[in-house]
């Protein structure tokens, strides 16, 4: 029979662990609403970490460098949201007017050569572009209202952020000190945590550039006004998760099948499909896979699968979860029977 004390010990260190749960669980469904905005408070200080330690090393003051850089990163994400929300915006509902008064009798005696005469691709063709316009205006319109409404979203992502840039290299050595694992296998998570995150933005800002440099060359090409602002746009949308630089050139191909020139619509329609569209399902994994060491498929399907799941920070998140699952495979490979303390 065990001595009382002993006895009391295990009811103690059982009472604790089952508390500790059944706390953390209600902890996470207070919270569950919030977990995207906590996830990007963390990718956000830890990307723009290194800029707020420079600042804060000519500033020499903490809480200040935190406000400078809390803002400069909000008008770093808001501005150009906006400024694409808005061409977007105005040029879908310009589209749906152009659409309801243009004839589609050219596209149309031109698919009939093709396909025969009984079937009104004018008329088809019409409605599609119509669904089209009014859907992108919808959604675009959605999008911005809804940022009010996500208010308490972005207010608390900003404010854990503010702290995290304040205390967040305090919390990271803790969680380095307490991870029971060796301290090779410590440096190698972290490694991969630090290499993966900045792979993600490298590959997203890279791609999104030369997707929006590619866009605006395709869009010159075939004749399509004001090709460097619709090419700053496109660059904008292609870092944005959900969108994409179709919103722009798809739209420019069908007013150009509309208008009967035929040439240019077609010709920017496969451009578009077959090189704009082709940079972000290949450059990008490629990317991100090199810079993180981890293999393209796995970048893929992170990518896919953060979006679903995280929402908005998926990109990042997706990758991420990935990359770290691939190194506890690697040590336990390693590791086997071996303790990993």
């Amino acid at each position: 029979m065990e001595p009382p004390h002993e006895e009391f010990r295990k009811h103690s260190k059982h009472f604790f662990f089952a508390s500790f749960i059944i706390i953390a669980v209600i902890s996470v469904y207070m919270v569950r609403s919030y977990i995207t905005a906590l996830l990007g408070s963390i990718i956000l200080a830890y990307a723009f970490y290194p800029l707020f330690k420079k600042l804060s090393m000519k500033i020499h003051n903490k809480t200040l460098s935190a406000l400078i850089m809390s803002a400069v990163i909000i008008l770093i994400v808001t501005i150009p949201v906006l400024f694409a929300a808005n061409k977007i915006l105005n040029e879908s509902v310009q589209l749906f007017h152009e659409v309801r008064e243009l004839e589609f009798d050219q596209f149309s005696n031109l698919m009939k050569s093709y396909f025969g005469e009984n079937i009104d691709f004018g008329f088809y063709f019409k409605e599609i572009v119509n669904g089209f316009s009014i859907s992108i205006a919808q959604k675009t319109s959605e999008f911005v209202i809804s940022i009010p409404k996500k208010a308490i979203s972005v207010f608390i992502m900003i404010f854990v952020m503010f702290y995290l840039f304040i205390d967040g290299k305090k919390l990271v050595e803790l969680i380095k000190r307490e991870l029971p694992l060796k301290e090779n296998y410590k440096r190698e998570i972290f490694g991969k945590f630090n290499d993966t995150i900045y792979a993600v933005i490298y590959g997203v800002v890279i791609t999104a550039l030369i997707q929006g440099s590619i866009g605006a060359l395709g869009l010159w090409i075939f004749d399509v006004p004001s090709p460097l602002v619709w090419g700053i746009v496109m660059t904008i949308l292609a870092m944005l998760p959900f969108v994409g630089a179709f919103l722009i050139w798809l739209p420019a191909a069908i007013i150009k099948l509309s208008l009967g020139d035929t040439f240019n619509g077609i010709g920017l329609l496969l451009y578009g499909l077959f090189i704009v569209s082709t940079i972000d399902n290949i450059v990008k994994p490629k990317i991100i896979g090199h810079r993180s060491r981890i293999h393209p498929a796995l970048v893929l399907l992170g990518v896919f699968g953060g979006l679903k799941v995280f929402g908005l920070f998926g990109i990042i998140v997706g990758p991420l979860i990935l990359a770290i699952l691939t190194v506890f495979l690697e040590i336990y490979i390693s590791e086997k029977n071996e303790p990993l303390l």
